[in-house]
């Protein structure tokens, strides 16, 4: 079973405070403007959403600060995966108790992605933007999933069969990758649950 839960407004890191620890709080004191916004918002993402699954208390869940490796999620003494990730305005967080994941939002916005193609074996198949959103965010969710550099994924490409699932979003690509071959996916918006629930199976890449 996975959840996925994304907001398409972040809101303030003020907004944001009562859904983070006080050491969280000390440290997005540190960091830019942008940075904190991105920073509180994602773990009161995570924490809406696992208030939603399992009542647990703020100070329950343990969530790694940032660093060189992937996030790393305890709810109670209990190990969870996760997968964060941000583009413009938007905030997207997946978690799971059982099933690797890894998870990508971006930005759908006009560029030459043409260019962008010369030299990245993983992005050589979209004949259109909508179709490059698709690779890029499939690359960099798998990049997370695998713990695989990002430009070595570009570079030289993805295995034959990922399972992942697209949701297109307004103004927004949003791609997951996950581990087991048939799953379930829990959407929702803003940390709150919503009846939509996806049955997954494995996709291969376009």
């Amino acid at each position: 079973m996975i959840w996925l839960n994304y907001s398409l407004k972040m809101l303030s890191p003020l907004q944001c405070q009562s859904w983070l620890t006080d050491t969280e709080w000390q440290y997005a004191q540190t960091l830019s403007e942008k940075r904190a916004r991105q920073f509180c918002n994602g773990r009161a993402l995570v924490r809406k959403m696992l208030r939603h699954i399992q009542a647990a208390d703020t100070n329950d869940i343990a969530i790694s600060l940032p660093s060189d490796k992937a996030p790393t999620l305890i709810v109670g003494e209990k190990h969870w995966y996760l997968s964060l990730s941000h583009s413009k305005e938007a905030i997207a967080a997946a978690i799971s108790i059982n099933e690797k994941i890894g998870l990508d939002i971006e930005q759908i916005k006009p560029r030459q992605f043409k260019q962008l193609q010369q030299g990245h074996t993983a992005l050589q198949h979209a004949p259109d933007l909508n179709t490059f959103y698709q690779q890029w965010t499939l690359a960099e969710a798998y990049s997370k999933y695998s713990s695989n550099a990002l430009l070595e994924v570009l570079r030289s490409g993805l295995p034959g069969q990922i399972r992942h699932k697209y949701f297109t979003l307004p103004g927004y690509m949003l791609c997951l990758v996950h581990h087991n071959s048939d799953t379930e996916i829990t959407l929702s918006e803003n940390g709150a649950i919503l009846p939509v629930s996806i049955r997954n199976n494995i996709n291969a890449p376009g």
